[in-house]
């Protein structure tokens, strides 16, 4: 049983790895969802819920599934990012696009949320999916408490950098305009990045 405890770094480690883009992403949601921020959490967290789900059944179904067919999922952010960017220059005064009533409701800050963090999620599927594959029962429990864990320590690091006061001030006065930009980058790599890129 010890050496199933190695597993633990490892999968912190491929947490971090690649969902360093996403935890950006969490701090950007936060600030632009700021009267949201429970809504934008549970939604990062049922993205890490389901990311990890979807790692553990391609453990099981990988010569079935087409993985490189998630990398579809980055139409979504270029989605959101495009409808971003057209709102911002049809403004007149980003204020009012911060308090824009539309923008704001919980179902969009849950919704840009969700699609956002698992459309950049193929590289977490792929990596844990390899995880729990060449791992045991007993190592499959510790990966999914590492994933938990790990989420809840970005969770904590997002909210703690927006309510930094220096970092929150820079992040909520740029946060509304960068946010569609990182949208549109994430998606595209999302699109670039397939499969065969990991091998």
């Amino acid at each position: 049983m010890s050496s199933s405890f190695l597993i633990v770094p490892i999968a912190a480690g491929a947490f971090v790895a690649t969902n360093l883009d996403n935890l950006a992403l969490l701090a950007a949601f936060l600030v632009r969802f700021r009267h949201r921020t429970i809504i934008v959490s549970s939604a990062y967290l049922a993205s890490v819920l389901i990311l990890g789900l979807g790692g553990y059944g391609i453990s099981y179904a990988a010569e079935f599934v087409a993985v490189e067919h998630i990398a579809w999922l980055g139409l979504v952010p270029i989605s959101l990012g495009i409808a971003g960017v057209v709102k911002l220059f049809r403004e007149n005064a980003p204020a009012s696009f911060n308090e824009s009533v539309s923008f704001e409701s919980s179902r969009i800050a849950f919704l840009a949320t969700i699609t956002s963090q698992i459309g950049n999620g193929a590289d977490t599927i792929l990596t844990f999916g390899t995880l729990f594959a060449d791992s045991n029962p007993a190592a499959d429990i510790l990966i999914a408490i590492t994933i938990a864990a790990m989420a809840c320590v970005f969770l904590v690091g997002a909210r703690y950098a927006v309510g930094h006061p220096g970092l929150r001030k820079s992040i909520d006065k740029h946060a509304h305009q960068i946010t569609p930009f990182i949208l549109i980058i994430v998606g595209a790599y999302i699109l670039a990045d397939t499969a065969t890129d990991l091998v």
